[in-house]
């Protein structure tokens, strides 16, 4: 049933997406996922409407998708190169972590099998299993039931290697390659980095969201805070942002300090969405810590009023850290 209604709705697509539409949709861009050649993935992330058009209201969610791909594309060729070279047969395996309604999922897997077509395994977890559910009838509209599965957990108890077993059957290379997380929200991008860390994912990438550990430990600063950073500690709009891009200034310094190569880029222009920032981590071949990082970490910490992030206690007791 699903694929006659596949077949049939990327017909309609592509009798509807003229050139000339095309044309006026892209504007000369040079995009990865486009509504003639993934119209399942686009109907399956709520895009185009079910006569294939695009609603003006989804445009910008389309061009922010195209964007995440182009931004992760660097970080997904490196770790396929890296599989290659290591002459793995196995299926890459990648978790989503706090995977939501699963856009950034569906995206990794059509990247992989449309693009790349490397054989690929994408768990997606998340606790809520409301969005667990909405996730995999989103998996199934776009075609992907093969390769991404999906599980209702904490990410603190997700145990990686036997979930993809179970879910996909056991495999000789129990290897995470990756673990990456769209906008979780607080604290649980600190759970999906612990993850990574814990599993020695060679990728990592995530974007942050809602930081609210340092902001609160600022705002307790605030009635006798007396140091350089005192002004920031006492303003609400400016101890928000500036908490912000200390934590995730702190949080890249951290993956340094225990074996990760580590950087913080824009993902997507702030003309589609304000939370931009994607922090991308390299596992380094030698394993090796940055003593200078973490040395870093704790004159950042210092001189912004003394208050660290509990990041950095569960990264540097791991003993994978």
């Amino acid at each position: 049933m699903r694929d006659e209604w596949a077949d049939a709705f990327a017909e309609r697509a592509r009798e509807y997406w003229t050139q000339e539409r095309l044309d006026d949709l892209i504007r000369g861009k040079d995009l990865n996922v486009l509504p003639h050649r993934a119209p399942a993935l686009l109907r399956a992330l709520g895009i185009l409407h079910r006569d294939g058009s695009m609603p003006p209201a989804q445009r910008r969610k389309f061009f922010q998708i195209n964007h995440m791909v182009a931004a992760l594309g660097p970080s997904l060729r490196e770790i396929v190169a890296e599989r290659a070279a290591q002459g793995r047969a196995a299926p890459l395996r990648l978790i989503d972590a706090a995977c939501g309604r699963s856009y950034l999922t569906l995206l990794l897997a059509h990247t992989f099998v449309e693009r790349f077509a490397v054989p690929v395994q994408v768990l997606a977890v998340d606790r809520n299993e409301a969005l667990v559910e909405e996730s995999a009838r989103r998996t199934a509209m776009a075609g992907l039931t093969d390769v991404v599965k999906h599980k209702a957990s904490s990410l603190a108890t997700l145990d990686a290697g036997p979930s993809f077993d179970a879910l996909f059957g056991a495999s000789t290379d129990d290897r995470i390659d990756g673990v990456v997380s769209l906008h979780a929200c607080n604290t649980a991008t600190d759970d999906a980095i612990e993850l990574g860390v814990r599993a020695r994912a060679t990728l990592l990438a995530l974007t942050p969201c809602c930081h609210a550990e340092l902001a609160a430990q600022w705002k307790d600063l605030a009635p006798t805070s007396t140091g350089p950073f005192a002004p920031i500690h006492r303003t609400p709009h400016l101890r928000r942002e500036s908490a912000a891009l200390v934590t995730d200034t702190m949080r890249s310094l951290l993956l340094r300090a225990v074996g990760y190569q580590s950087w913080a880029i824009e993902l997507v222009p702030t003309e589609h969405t304000p939370k931009n920032l994607l922090l991308r981590a390299m596992l380094r071949r030698t394993n090796e810590r940055d003593q200078d990082a973490l040395r870093e970490y704790d004159a950042l910490r210092e001189s912004t009023g003394g208050c660290g992030i509990a990041l950095a206690d569960r990264l540097l007791r791991s003993p994978s850290a």
